[in-house]
């Protein structure tokens, strides 16, 4: 056993010790750029990480393009509701309000940490996911060969991003960090990204999902922007892309209806993301800033196309 004065002397030792080497990690460049980003203004990071991204600065004082409209509502359009909407936990609520209980993904559970997961209530099947952020997916096919400490650890790792540092995406900077349980619907799905200017669903953005051994986020590929009346247009995005032609699903309308449900002539741009299963409808989640904000298209005349539809608050067109 210490005495007290021993003691009091190795804790004095590992603070200064503590103290020099905290000092030391500031020094280290990639610790200085990473707190440097964190606390770094919201407007002076998008003109940023715009410029690194696209290789021009945004114009946020008249913009035009679909990702200066994007970058402008990212710093000016804090509409408490979107905070809501790209929490997948609040989102269900939303759903149901809104265009009905039926569209939303069936919910089994939600816990404030994963280590708080009651796993003896779930199903064989089901899919694990943070509310706060997009990619963070557990997908459990079986739960007896289930690894539930792998599930624990990555989700508690995903749990402690602050989503909203990634990209200045403000609606993820104040969601209340869940952990939510969702029924499994599938494999390989097709993702439906219902693109809404100002409450009208323009153009859907196809995304085909190709599913992993491991159960986390699926990998993605890019099929094509359809425009309302199923044609597939030229438009080409610098992501991974399977060029085939998407057949139009039989409930294309009521996707359409529930999207625009979804979404109001106040909200200048939202993407309604939803899967078809067994010709059902279902809404995954709502996104605000595609590609983080800062869309690579191959032509850039289609940055034109689509910011020209999007119309922005207080602004004179």
């Amino acid at each position: 056993m210490f005495a007290g004065k021993q003691f009091a002397n190795i804790y004095h030792v590992c603070i200064l010790n503590w103290r020099k080497f905290r000092r030391w990690l500031f020094t280290l460049p990639i610790i200085q750029k990473t707190v440097h980003k964190a606390y770094m203004p919201d407007k002076k990071f998008v003109l940023r990480e715009y410029k690194k991204r696209l290789g021009k600065l945004p114009d946020l004082d008249c913009p035009k393009s679909f990702n200066e409209k994007n970058s402008w509502r990212k710093i000016y359009d804090r509409n408490p509701i979107y905070t809501s909407m790209v929490d997948k936990y609040l989102l269900k609520g939303i759903i149901a309000e809104r265009a009905g209980e039926q569209y939303a993904i069936p919910l089994i559970g939600v816990w404030d940490t994963p280590k708080d997961i009651v796993w003896d209530n779930l199903p064989d099947q089901f899919v694990l996911k943070c509310n706060h952020e997009s990619g963070s997916v557990v997908v459990c096919r079986n739960l007896r060969d289930f690894d539930r400490q792998l599930a624990i650890a990555t989700l508690s790792w995903r749990q402690r991003r602050d989503y909203y540092l990634k990209h200045r995406e403000w609606p993820y900077k104040n969601v209340k960090r869940k952990i939510i349980a969702e029924e499994y619907v599938g494999e390989n799905l097709l993702d439906y990204k219902n693109y809404c200017f100002n409450g009208k669903v323009l153009y859907t953005f196809v995304w085909k999902n190709h599913s992993r051994k491991d159960g986390h986020k699926p990998d993605v590929y890019f099929c094509g922007a359809y425009d309302r009346q199923w044609n597939k247009t030229e438009l080409e995005i610098s992501q991974p892309s399977e060029n085939i032609i998407v057949e139009k699903p039989a409930c294309y309308e009521e996707m359409i209806s529930v999207s625009e449900k979804m979404t109001d002539e106040e909200i200048p741009f939202v993407s309604v993301d939803c899967y078809i299963i067994n010709n059902r409808v279902y809404i995954g989640e709502m996104t605000f800033f595609p590609g983080g904000g800062y869309r690579e298209f191959k032509d850039e005349k289609w940055d034109m196309i689509l910011g020209d539809e999007e119309k922005l608050p207080g602004i004179d067109y």
